[in-house]
């Protein structure tokens, strides 16, 4: 029986990297929810809170995930996923632990 995918979800911000001239690579942790893939690909917009409440939004750059190429099931075995937001996404505020993905 295949798995319920909702566009409601939470990922957990394990690790941000500023990559040169591309932007930031945000490693993510699923907590909470299934997301659909699609909602995560390049040109996509995510939101991010911090963890004061702020929120701000990021376009996605790229995208991959751990073990192979970027796929549902992939995302709904590892429950884990990179990526790469532009600088304009970054904000004044460093992003890191304690802030969260969610859609």
């Amino acid at each position: 029986m295949a798995k319920n995918v909702s566009t409601a979800y939470r990922f957990r911000v394990s690790d941000a990297v500023q990559v040169p001239l591309r932007g930031m690579l945000l490693r993510l942790k699923l907590v909470d929810g299934t997301p659909e893939l699609e909602s995560l690909e390049p040109g996509e917009t995510i939101q991010l809170v911090g963890p004061d409440g702020s929120r701000r939004t990021a376009e996605v750059k790229a995208m991959s995930l751990t073990g192979g190429n970027a796929s549902q099931k992939g995302l709904d075995l590892y429950r884990q996923l990179d990526l790469v937001i532009g600088p304009d996404g970054a904000g004044e505020a460093p992003i890191g632990i304690g802030w969260y993905v969610v859609g």
